[in-house]
């Protein structure tokens, strides 16, 4: 740990220690879970606190100081060119939360912007919907029952692929940044994408190549550099054909 991180970390320590013991002020706390440096945050809600020792958010669009020391202590030791971090990643045992927001931010992004989020249960149904609406249209699409993923008959595109509906956790934004969807998953409420990874290299039904791409898709994020909320675009895979 650099002499910066280590500062960070004393800082961190300090505020937590004025936050438990002073009546009146919010107290956090923060659990290091065995075999993983990522923080876990328990938040206790209460009046008041000093400025200089702030453990709870007032404005939904922004991290407090101590999320912002918990991003810090998270993240560096994470790959910072962005292929390795691209491919950091893929392994799903990394797709953890970087920040974990307080149980008023949830509610309050929950009320603000409740629109955006689903459970599983309803992601899957809207996908029935739309794609009983469009069975005029497309080829037939079978899904598995209790499963996310699907996979088109090839007469349905030039490159078909096999597609899967995702609540990512961490991402890449349009400048190549690494950022933290909002997810509330214990209360039923996820952002869902739509993955895809090419089946063939080539078309098998024109002459084309297929080939795994990326593509930008709206999503309610942290950005972790600056600790701001707010709706941006993230890198999901795609799958594209080229003649």
């Amino acid at each position: 740990m650099s002499l910066r991180q280590l500062s960070a970390f004393v800082v961190f320590v300090v505020c937590l220690v004025l936050c438990s013991v002073q009546p009146g002020l919010s107290a956090v706390d923060k659990i290091i879970v065995p075999g993983n440096n990522r923080i876990n945050e328990v938040s206790h809600d209460a009046a008041g606190g000093p400025e200089t020792c702030t453990c709870s958010s007032e404005d939904v669009g922004k991290l407090t100081p101590l999320q912002k020391l918990q991003v810090e202590l998270n993240t560096y030791d994470l790959p910072t060119e962005i292929d390795e971090l691209e491919e950091w990643l893929k392994d799903p045992a990394n797709q953890k939360p970087i920040v974990t927001l307080t149980s008023a931010q949830k509610q309050k992004i929950q009320k603000n912007f409740g629109e955006t989020f689903k459970s599983k249960v309803e992601m899957e149904d809207s996908l029935k919907i739309s794609e009983e609406a469009d069975v005029d249209n497309k080829a037939p699409t079978s899904i598995k029952p209790g499963s996310s993923r699907k996979k088109r008959d090839s007469g349905a595109r030039v490159c078909p692929a096999v597609e899967s509906y995702e609540a990512l956790v961490l991402a890449i934004d349009s400048n190549n940044r690494l950022v933290q969807v909002v997810q509330i998953p214990e209360e039923d409420a996820e952002q869902w994408f739509l993955q895809e990874s090419c089946q063939h290299a080539s078309s098998p039904v024109t002459v084309a190549t297929c080939a795994n791409t990326d593509r930008l898709v709206n999503a309610y994020i942290i950005h972790l550099a600056t600790g701001n909320m707010q709706y941006g675009n993230i890198k999901v895979h795609s799958c594209v054909g080229y003649v």
